[in-house]
């Protein structure tokens, strides 16, 4: 990636000012925690409160919930809808929201293995706030996604995979786990040696697509055949891929995290290489940081706005 590298246009549109989602529903303290496009095509924000409650356990720590559902016309690039979901005060450190069927999957990324078991970090809330189910699934999860059929994927970095907070065993080991919506394990990485699970991504018909350390490789799978794709970038930490599998956005690799680039397929190589250039209305977007998990994007402007863009369309 030494020689110079021609550059195109990502077109976006404005979602939402978070500044002004804060006046307008008393969270002026909420920190956005997580934000994500599902597997319904809406747009999901974690907002976190701090209850000002202190505690030893910093994984235990109460915040107070609310989670933000934006319904977005992609192909018109119009927010159509936005509702607020009052979770109420939880006593865990959330990082991860997906929604699962009709409720909401609250993830902590981290839990310890303690003397009567592990931390529940998996709750499944109503969307009144009620918590309908609790369970583990592992320390260390580096990124999560949730297809339609309810089935749960996580992805793990280092301590998940080989072990802290008290996991001589951790369920994080293979790197990589899909799962019921009730915490049961249906399929695990058993082929490839993921010391860090760097980033996966879903693709129309749902497939997982993972990038992994140490071999920074790409893989397609439908959990019972494999794609292999090697690929000119290391240590990045999010991508997107277009319906045709062929075109993807990457975000950039180790010290390039506020770059992006376009990959080619060209065989068993994503070769051809652009860096993209995220825009809207014409003017570039200083991007803080990004959701790709899959073709539909979104990108936290260093201005406070949510922009979103569709992989393979309106590249210029």
């Amino acid at each position: 990636m030494k020689k110079t590298i021609k550059t195109k246009n990502l077109s976006l549109f404005s979602i939402i000012d978070l500044d002004q989602l804060r006046q307008e529903n008393h969270l002026e303290n909420a920190v956005l925690t997580d934000f994500s496009v599902a597997w319904d095509r809406n747009v999901y924000l974690l907002m976190e409160q701090p209850s000002g409650k202190q505690g030893e356990d910093r994984l235990k720590v109460p915040s107070i919930y609310t989670v933000v559902e934006i319904k977005v016309d992609w192909a018109e690039q119009r927010v159509l809808e936005t509702s607020l979901f009052p979770i109420g005060l939880l006593k865990f450190q959330f990082h991860f929201l997906r929604p699962v069927g009709d409720h909401f999957l609250l993830l902590g990324a981290r839990c310890a293995y303690r003397e009567n078991g592990p931390d529940t970090n998996a709750w499944i809330v109503s969307r009144d706030g009620m918590v309908r189910s609790r369970f583990c699934l592992g320390d260390g999860i580096q990124n999560c996604a949730v297809k339609e059929d309810g089935t749960i994927i996580t992805g793990y970095f280092d301590e998940g995979i080989f072990g802290n907070y008290g996991w001589d065993e951790p369920l994080g080991s293979c790197g990589l786990i899909a799962w019921t919506p009730e915490g049961v394990p249906l399929w695990k990485n058993e082929k490839f040696s993921i010391y860090d699970c760097y980033a996966i991504s879903l693709d129309e018909e749902e497939s997982l697509w993972f990038y992994y350390y140490d071999e920074f490789r790409l893989v397609r799978t439908n959990f019972k055949e494999d794609l292999v794709f090697d690929l000119p970038i290391e240590g990045s930490g999010a991508f997107s891929v277009a319906p045709s599998g062929d075109t993807f956005l990457f975000q950039g690799g180790y010290q390039k995290h506020n770059k992006f680039y376009f990959l080619t397929r060209q065989g068993g190589r994503l070769g051809q290489i652009q860096e993209a250039v995220p825009t809207c209305d014409g003017s570039k977007i200083a991007a803080e940081c990004c959701s790709l998990l899959d073709r539909r994007m979104l990108f936290l402007g260093k201005n406070g706005v949510l922009y979103g863009g569709v992989l393979g369309e309106r590249e210029e």
